[in-house]
């Protein structure tokens, strides 16, 4: 029976000594395949997440014009780096504000926030501060003036330091940092016309080269087609002088005369400043602006061109998408700077652009490295900016050069426009800033009105200003 027992003992030691080697034998294999799992999940953290899923960035914009060219950018981002953009849009203007103050008080905000180009607006407590992380390889990419608007500046922090109503925030901020990366750029002083309209009247859509050969195609095409000429914003006083008559002004008579005028050091009625008032005026009295203009807003003017009331519009590079979101065809538009008025000492207008919007990250974003990354991409890198760029009719931030044959037709021409280094435009810039100092101009856009109404000349508009300017200095004022 000891035997039996034994022997029973025996083979019951041989089976736990085989079940231990196979456990083993198992836990061995077990630990490689969480190696080799963990090998294919680590890396750069461009191309995966956590259990092998992509890794998805979060987005958000307002400009629903803006969405296929994100998307286009998106696109080669994830083909780079296996990394998709998510974006999401949300309008109106007040309503996306409203979200992402929100969202930045309850530390909600995505990965890459898309806003205006600016600085010291309270959200800075809630993105990255980019100094460290960007250098002088991407900031020199750009186009001059594009990271004024959004690098706090020395004039900056000293205001905030001594204004009262200044914030917490603003009083934080410091000399050089900044919280985005410039998207796009724009300007005024552009003229958009419709295609089909300017050939159904017989002539070829392309750029006049002075005003008084624009004056003439919109008289043909007013004739041959029975549609108004001209329609812009103006509703707006003081839209015609900012958006073209201080181009025409600067190109007739340089920099230096439009100072003149804006210093009470010329008058306007000076045989070398009345014919940029005169350019309106003719307009006015060749019956080429649409009926109503002057209870037309500037949506109003783009709305009234893309539905087909007006053969062109005045307005900024920007003018281009809301155009296209109201339905019209790229190919449909040409486009082209002010032009000069015979005999201006300029020979065509240089633009100096401003920035439009920025790019961001979120403080509290868990995925930081790769959404610095992305708005590096789509604001520094050539492929991305075309891409972007063609896909938003919107003029990028960054200087292309030669590349600047892969954007579209309009863009390439609105962007050529541009002044890579500070033009005329910044010359006198400090000047116009200081313009509404000088009640004289306020009356004068008034004037201007009437003359468009035909309730006034320009003669009668440009000598009321010379007497009110003269009246005002000998006051003091």
């Amino acid at each position: 029976m000891k035997l039996l027992v034994d022997n029973a003992s025996l083979n019951l030691k041989g089976e736990n000594f085989e079940m231990k080697k196979r456990m083993y034998a198992m836990g061995i294999l077990l630990v490689v395949a969480a190696l080799v799992v963990s090998a294919c999940s680590s890396g750069s953290g461009n191309g995966g997440s956590e259990g092998g899923a992509k890794k998805t960035l979060k987005m958000w914009t307002w400009k629903v014009a803006y969405g296929p060219g994100f998307e286009a950018a998106a696109k080669l981002y994830e083909e780079k780096t296996g990394i998709k953009v998510e974006i999401e849009t949300f309008t109106p203007d007040d309503t996306y504000r409203q979200k992402v103050q929100a969202a930045a008080n309850s530390k909600n905000l995505p990965d890459v926030i898309h806003y205006w180009a600016t600085n010291g607006d309270s959200l800075e407590t809630s993105l990255l501060e980019l100094t460290p992380s960007v250098g002088d390889d991407v900031l020199n990419s750009y186009f001059g003036p594009a990271m004024d608007p959004i690098r706090v500046t020395q004039k900056q922090v000293d205001n905030w330091a001594t204004n009262k109503d200044a914030t917490n925030v603003q009083k934080g901020l410091k000399v050089g940092e900044f919280y985005g990366l410039p998207l796009d750029i724009g300007g005024f002083f552009t003229f958009y016309g419709n295609k089909k309209l300017i050939e159904q009247a017989g002539l070829k859509a392309e750029a006049p080269k002075t005003f008084e050969e624009f004056v003439t195609m919109m008289e043909t095409v007013q004739k041959e087609t029975k549609v108004p000429g001209l329609v812009f914003g103006a509703k707006l006083p003081d839209l015609w002088e900012n958006w073209a008559g201080s181009a025409l002004q600067i190109m007739l008579n340089g920099p230096e005369g439009y100072i003149n005028l804006l210093e009470r050091k010329a008058q306007m009625s000076d045989p070398s400043n009345i014919k940029v008032s005169q350019a309106l005026g003719t307009i006015a009295d060749k019956g080429l602006m649409m009926p109503g203009i002057l209870s037309t807003d500037i949506d109003g003017a783009d709305q009234a061109f893309a539905s087909g009331k007006a053969a062109f519009d005045l307005g900024g590079t920007f003018t281009m998408s809301t155009l296209l979101a109201m339905g019209m065809n790229a190919d449909d538009i040409v486009t082209f700077s002010v032009p000069p008025i015979a005999g201006s000492k300029l020979d065509k207008w240089s633009t100096d652009p401003f920035t439009l919007t920025m790019m961001s990250v979120s403080k509290d974003s868990k995925n930081k490295d790769d959404a610095l990354d992305f708005i590096k991409f789509i604001t520094s890198d050539p492929d991305a900016a075309i891409a972007f760029s063609n896909g938003a009719f919107t003029v990028s931030a960054l200087k292309i050069g030669d590349r600047s044959k892969d954007l579209s037709p309009a863009l390439k021409a609105m962007q050529e426009s541009f002044a890579t280094e500070p033009g005329p435009y910044s010359k006198v810039q400090p000047y116009i800033d200081n313009r509404g100092n000088h009640k004289e101009w306020e009356e004068y856009f008034q004037s201007m009105q009437s003359v468009i109404e035909k309730k006034m000349t320009v003669e009668q508009a440009t000598k009321k200003f010379d007497e009110r300017m003269k009246s005002l200095a000998a006051s003091g004022n």
